[in-house]
């Protein structure tokens, strides 16, 4: 049984904090995991958490792992189109979420009617999984048959803005910019805490089933980000002219005029959206930079360093210079 506490936030559903049950043995990074806790929908004790505990895996099976607003669904539709052998023609008969299923997507919401879990249990074999859950809460299946995990990370003040942005144009957060920044840094939004999630895949990326990689490195090279993926997948080499081709379609103003990879329209099916709402924004690297205050921007930048100095390490040695 996970432990729970409940949590009062601007979210309109309800929220609580969730912690592994065991120090989380089959992980392979050595530290108490039974102290990590994560803030998700109260959905996801109700709907998911011990089936996703008890999930069975494929010796096959690729899952895509990120904090939310991370590049996620841009890594969903590279990486089915590696494994499906560049089937562009498929990619536009389903949505990327049909072809590569949210693992917890029924903790969503209550307007959300879908066994994401059974969902995942019918997929055809390669299964391409989603999931935004943090290390501890993955099944334990996928480290101990070691599982192969992609993981995207993003920076921080970009993610706060996608993220609010993201939120409020589905109606599940009441707040302000500011409110949303002061609730983020005190683990109060959905899969926080953030640095939590990205430090612990990073301090396993050098783990043989896991690629990790940051949004900032697939905008500056995308290319060298495929090459790397291909070996990681163990597929052939793209040629010059499939190359040119795979990166035509990831550009952002291809998947966002794409209606399988740009959800909006499939999330207007399940949610009652803002008027204004847009799954694909800007999909740009500094975002907030004109969309976040000079305050807000400092005050996220202190609580960072603060947080990977107990790390010992700088927000460049994960991103770099972005």
């Amino acid at each position: 049984m996970y432990d729970t506490e409940a949590l009062e936030t601007l979210a309109t559903g309800p929220m609580l904090r969730l912690r592994c049950p065991t120090a989380g043995e089959w992980l392979p990074l050595t530290q108490d995991w039974s102290e990590r806790w994560c803030t998700l929908p109260q959905l996801y004790v109700d709907r998911n958490c011990e089936r996703i505990g008890a999930f069975e895996t494929r010796a096959d099976d690729v899952f895509v792992v990120t904090f939310m607003k991370c590049g996620t669904t841009w890594m969903q539709e590279l990486a089915w189109l590696l494994l499906n052998k560049l089937d562009y023609e498929g990619s536009k008969q389903s949505y990327v979420m049909e072809r590569s299923k949210f693992l917890e997507y029924s903790a969503m919401g209550a307007m959300v009617d879908k066994d994401s879990i059974t969902a995942c249990n019918n997929m055809s074999s390669p299964r391409l999984i989603k999931s935004h859950l943090p290390a501890q809460l993955l099944p334990p299946e996928v480290w101990l048959k070691k599982r192969k995990i992609i993981y995207v990370a993003r920076n921080v003040k970009d993610v706060v803005v996608s993220s609010f942005n993201f939120v409020r144009g589905l109606n599940m957060w009441n707040g302000s910019i500011a409110e949303f920044v002061d609730e983020f840094i005190n683990n109060k939004i959905a899969y926080t805490s953030f640095w939590a999630h990205i430090v612990d895949f990073w301090r396993m990326r050098n783990e043989p089933n896991i690629f990790f990689v940051t949004y900032e490195e697939m905008k500056k090279d995308l290319e060298s980000v495929v090459k790397r993926l291909c070996i990681f997948l163990e597929i052939n080499e793209l040629s010059k002219l499939e190359m040119k081709e795979l990166l035509h379609h990831l550009s952002f103003d291809n998947m966002k005029a794409h209606q399988y990879t740009n959800l909006t329209g499939l999330l207007k099916q399940s949610y009652e959206i803002n008027e204004n709402f847009d799954f694909m924004r800007r999909g740009i690297v500094g975002s907030f930079k004109d969309e976040l205050s000079d305050d807000h921007r400092k005050k996220l930048d202190k609580w960072t360093n603060d947080i990977l100095q107990q790390y010992g390490i700088k927000e460049s040695d994960i991103f770099g210079d972005f």
